[in-house]
């Protein structure tokens, strides 16, 4: 059977329509009193539900696996991964690895003896050879109603696509790219003023709310798991910075979308030809009502209010950094560059 919980994101239960899902196997026949668990993660998602795994009794996690420590920033110093660092505080046995799909790796993990794994915002592909290494396999917290928003980056995909609910799938991992069969499905509803941080901080929440009793019950026999529905499929890809970018035929919606999908990278920006190479847009408000501004134009209204104007609307642009510069106030860039809100000034399409 597939459990399923609701919620808002004041975290108040609201009736959902019932799923119709059918039973993929028949309940296994095991009894688990100590369990002993593999956690694998890098992100900040991961972190509530270890935590609360951690600190649960009669759970033994024998081994975390995360991502090595990988150049970040300008300076390209090293930077360990807030798994690494909660697991060294929790003084857990960890192990930081560059490429978990290495032979010598999987080696390694699969000689912890685990009876059953638990993934969460991981970064790299699982490697087959270690799917079963676990007596039970790996579980998997995924944030998207699966099947849609399979892939990298579904908490951003489900702000982009104006979903009005989204969640949490605990899911037992395969081969495929978040294709496995469905154990659990957490969900909650969406306002459309989300913005990505908040919104995996909910989530990561409402995951760790239910994922000691998940893990006990499908360790122990007691839950199944069913097939992922074939219709509905979509694929959440990795970002990259030009996901980012804002020209002057995209909607007002749209981009304050991106803007709160996009936090905190890959950001959103603008170019201004002739101006500003690029202008990060540091902090929006909704869109205003569209006036007969040029598409692509700036200007300041009578509010001191500097305001991107695109179709269907006009962004008021409260904080933005030029390229090279410090974040400032909108107003405060039209003070020293006052070519900005020019009449021919517009960004790039």
């Amino acid at each position: 059977m597939i459990l399923s919980r609701s919620a808002t994101l004041t975290r108040r239960t609201r009736p959902l329509k019932a799923e119709r899902r059918s039973d993929a196997s028949a309940p296994r026949e095991h009894t688990v009193t100590e369990l002993r668990l593999l956690l694998i993660g890098s992100g900040t998602f991961a972190l509530p539900s270890f935590a609360a795994l951690a600190a649960a009794n009669g759970i033994n996690i024998v081994g975390v696996v995360t991502t090595a420590p990988r150049p970040a920033g300008r300076t390209g110093d090293l930077q360990r991964t807030p798994v690494a660092l909660w697991a060294e505080s929790a003084q857990l046995p960890l192990l930081e690895v560059e490429r978990i799909r290495d032979t010598a790796v999987v080696a390694q993990i699969a000689a912890l003896n685990a009876e059953v794994g638990l993934l969460a915002d991981f970064g790299q592909i699982v490697p087959t050879a270690l799917l079963s290494a676990p007596r039970h396999g790996i579980l998997n917290l995924h944030p998207s109603l699966l099947p849609r928003h399979r892939g990298a980056s579904p908490i951003p995909a489900a702000i982009i696509a104006g979903d009005s609910e989204t969640g949490v799938c605990t899911i037992v991992m395969d081969a495929g790219l978040d294709t496995g069969a469905l154990v659990r499905v957490d969900r909650i509803e969406l306002h459309g003023d989300e913005r990505a941080p908040a919104l995996e901080e909910l989530l990561a929440d409402l995951a760790a709310d239910t994922v000691e009793g998940t893990l006990r019950g499908w360790a122990a026999g007691s839950l199944t798991a069913v097939p992922q529905e074939g219709d509905g499929v979509s694929l959440a890809p990795r970002l990259r910075r030009s996901d980012g970018r804002i020209g002057a035929m995209t909607s007002a919606h749209a981009a304050w979308a991106a803007w709160r999908a996009y936090q905190p990278w890959p950001g959103v920006y603008v170019e201004i030809p002739g101006v500003i190479e690029r202008l990060r847009l540091d902090l929006i408000d909704a869109p205003l009502p569209a006036s007969d501004a040029a598409n692509g134009s700036l200007s300041l209204d009578d509010e001191g209010r500097l305001l991107l104007h695109l179709p269907g609307g006009a962004l008021p642009l409260r904080r933005v950094t030029p390229a090279g510069g410090r974040e400032m106030d909108g107003v405060d860039l039209v003070r020293g560059r006052p070519e900005i809100a020019a009449a021919h000034a517009r960004i790039a399409s």
